[in-house]
């Protein structure tokens, strides 16, 4: 009898407790509500119930899961901006239109591209007036010079003709 009692005492504190998935829940709202293990730790206690050198525990635990996921994520983001630069160069390097060749070489959104390519574009605006000027601007044909001496791409080229044309 006593064995049973024993037994039945078990199975009802067991049943009291939480079940490691409650826990699981408990840590992780007490991760998106505060954001360093200590903070953690005091939702555990306040919040979930827990004892003390459970809480502390998990929020130490949790603290350095998410230290090591921010830390992943950060040099996913360094190689990807190297790589980024890298395409970029490559297709400024090539006297290509850098919009298309982000886009059709390296997959790249085409309004990201464009982003890009304009502002390789504007950071060498003293070349380009340079340039132009040598082409003789604002006469007709600046355009097909600048191709031809330059290398410009005809959208660049075909946009100052245009805008010249207008001009005067």
């Amino acid at each position: 009898m006593n064995r049973h009692l024993l037994v039945l005492a078990t199975v009802a504190l067991a049943s009291c407790g939480k079940s490691a998935q409650d826990k699981a829940d408990d840590v992780l709202l007490c991760s998106n509500l505060e954001s360093t293990g200590s903070g953690m730790t005091k939702c555990l206690l306040d919040q979930g119930g827990w004892k003390r050198a459970a809480a502390e525990s998990a929020g130490a635990a949790r603290q350095h899961e998410v230290d090591s996921t921010n830390a992943q994520i950060a040099a996913i983001a360094a190689r990807s901006e190297t790589q980024q630069h890298g395409q970029i160069g490559l297709c400024d390097a090539t006297l290509v239109d850098m919009k298309d060749c982000l886009v059709t070489r390296f997959g790249w959104d085409a309004y990201r591209a464009a982003v890009v390519d304009d502002s390789v574009w504007r950071t060498q605006a003293r070349l380009h007036a340079k340039q132009l000027k040598s082409c003789g601007a604002p006469r007709s044909g600046t355009g097909m010079c600048l191709q031809l001496r330059y290398k410009w791409i005809p959208r660049r080229a075909l946009a100052i003709d245009d805008s010249l044309r207008r001009a005067h």
